[in-house]
């Protein structure tokens, strides 16, 4: 029995010996049973829930490729919750092994069939979930007792002590005095009118180190309205402990855990009014100047970016994001929100975007994109012609059954079927039917699909030399769906102006040939030998 074995613990809190121990059982059972072990493989520090694929589980990922590649008769693990905590993924992962002519075996049930895989994946995913409440629960607990099941503010530090018993009591907090000066000068100075900005600003002048080290932002301060992050919106600063602010909600699709605010009459407050750094009437003051500031969200700015480069322009020395830095020039928005990078270079938004259009037209010209539009041309061709004819068989065999049917009954009832009421019902019930197909044979013969011709890439050409110069606001999803980002760094010392790099997307342009939507991976080769990035021009400020 020719065996792979995988092992899986779920928490860097967890002893990273875990999987070599569940490896060292498995092996044990094989020398028991004669198996004969051909791999091994393990994910450490991996959820049961993150997915099954290659960038989220990467052992199990290359366990079931080395199935599906043949020459293994087994998988062998210690439990089906090392398989996965997640029922769909446990169903999917049983049912490719069995595919490929394997068997799922577990040292604490055997040989995982239908049956067993069903109740114990439900039983497995059920305990993540149960697990997860329990935490909760027990982290109300502990904000109860005035203690922060959370991470460390800035102001505080940890202050862990013994208990009567000698075990170590963690979540306790003490004021650390340097930093509550900087927490108090944020509040004052910003109820004297100052802005997030300007205090950054000011922070980063004074050489004060920034929570996380670095500099100071303006969101630091500021934070986000909807989930209430943020030093003036931190309630521990007035003596308030305050937890389930947000949940994580994993991603159905990607499994990636995203933070969405809960209502605030689920939030958990506990008085601490120990740890008050700032004091009640300047929090007050602090608050209310908030809400005077708060801007009305505008919906209809989300449905399409302001600017044909929004959220693509980013910083060649910080790495930040180059925004709208006056009325139409564009520039490093950390040296604008309080000086964190030295890039104080601007340039022009309109001559920005000629000049990343032009680069893009001339790039996506070079032969290897092409040629790359082209195969993927072909290839979606292909699986549209062979879609079209698996649904044209299927067709022709319904077509089939009912013309047989129809001369059964003819032949069975011969010409005093006619008379019969129950036989013209059905006969004409059959007939509908076989029009109905007949019907859908005839649209799906009409189906438009993708046409070869020897002139697809002088057609994708022509198409991408219209970039720049006929592009309008239709254009710019396309457009975008191109572009990966545009760098932009200040030109070599003794020059004036900036430098743009132009990243692409290969993606783009193969979306374009299959008319599906642009995934965000893939770049495509700005020349032989160039990578991903392309110089595209220097623009003098």
């Amino acid at each position: 029995m020719r065996t792979i074995i995988y092992a899986r613990f779920s928490s860097t809190l967890q002893n990273s010996r875990s999987a070599d121990d569940q490896v060292a059982l498995c092996r044990a059972r094989c020398v028991q049973e004669g198996w004969e072990v051909v791999g091994v493989h393990k994910d450490e520090a991996i959820s049961g829930a993150a997915g099954i694929g290659e960038d989220a589980r990467p052992g199990l990922f290359a366990a079931i490729a080395a199935i599906e590649a043949g020459g293994v008769d087994q998988l062998l693990t210690e439990s089906t919750d090392r398989i996965a905590r997640h029922q769909g993924d446990a169903f999917a992962v049983r049912e490719r092994i069995e595919y490929a002519g394997a068997r799922l075996f577990t040292l604490l049930d055997g040989v995982v069939d239908d049956i067993t895989g069903t109740i114990k994946g439900l039983f497995d995913a059920r305990f993540r979930k149960d697990l997860g409440a329990r935490t909760r629960r027990g982290q109300a607990a502990v904000v109860a007792s005035g203690r922060i099941p959370a991470g460390l503010a800035y102001g505080y530090l940890k202050a862990p002590r013994l208990d009567g018993r000698g075990d170590l009591v963690r979540g306790e907090r003490t004021i650390d005095s340097d930093q509550a000066e900087v927490v108090v000068r944020i509040f004052s100075e910003y109820a004297a009118g100052s802005s997030p900005r300007a205090i950054a600003e000011g922070l980063n002048r004074d050489g004060i180190p920034a929570p996380r080290g670095g500099s100071w932002r303006a969101s630091t301060i500021a934070g986000d309205r909807r989930r209430r992050n943020g030093m003036l919106q931190n309630r521990l600063y007035v003596g308030e402990i305050v937890h389930a602010r947000t949940s994580k909600v994993p991603e159905p699709r990607t499994r990636k855990t995203r933070i969405r605010p809960n209502a605030e009459a689920d939030w958990i407050v506990q008085p601490a009014p120990e740890l008050a750094i700032v004091g009640r009437d300047l929090w007050e003051r602090v608050q209310v100047l908030r809400s005077r500031h708060a801007q009305p969200d505008r919906p209809e700015r989300a449905r399409r970016p302001k600017h044909l480069l929004s959220g693509l322009a980013v910083c060649g020395v910080c790495g930040g994001g180059y925004t709208i830095a006056s009325r139409d020039r564009w520039g490093c928005g950390r040296w604008r929100d309080g000086r964190g990078c030295s890039n104080n270079r601007t340039v022009a938004g309109r001559l920005l975007e000629e000049r990343v259009l032009a680069g893009l037209g001339d790039k996506m010209l070079n032969p290897d994109v092409v040629a790359a539009y082209v195969r993927e041309f072909h290839r979606e061709h292909a699986r549209r012609s062979a879609e079209v004819g698996r649904r044209r068989a299927k067709l022709d065999r319904a077509l089939a059954a009912i013309d047989a049917k129809i001369a059964r009954l003819v032949e069975a009832f011969g010409e005093r079927g006619g008379d019969i009421e129950e036989v013209r019902a059905v006969l004409a019930a059959a007939r509908v039917d076989r029009e109905g197909i007949k019907s859908r044979r005839r649209d799906l013969d009409a189906l438009s699909v993708l046409t070869l011709h020897p002139g697809i890439a002088d057609d994708y050409r022509r198409r991408m030399a219209r970039i720049g110069s006929t592009i309008g606001p239709d254009d710019a999803p396309f457009v975008r769906s191109l572009i990966d980002r545009v760098t932009i760094t200040p030109a070599p010392e003794g020059k004036r102006g900036v430098s743009i790099e132009l990243s692409g997307r290969l993606a783009g342009i193969l979306a374009l040939a299959t008319g599906a939507p642009p995934p965000a991976e893939m770049y495509y080769n700005g020349g032989a030998g160039s990578g991903n990035r392309t110089r595209v021009t220097s623009l003098e400020g």
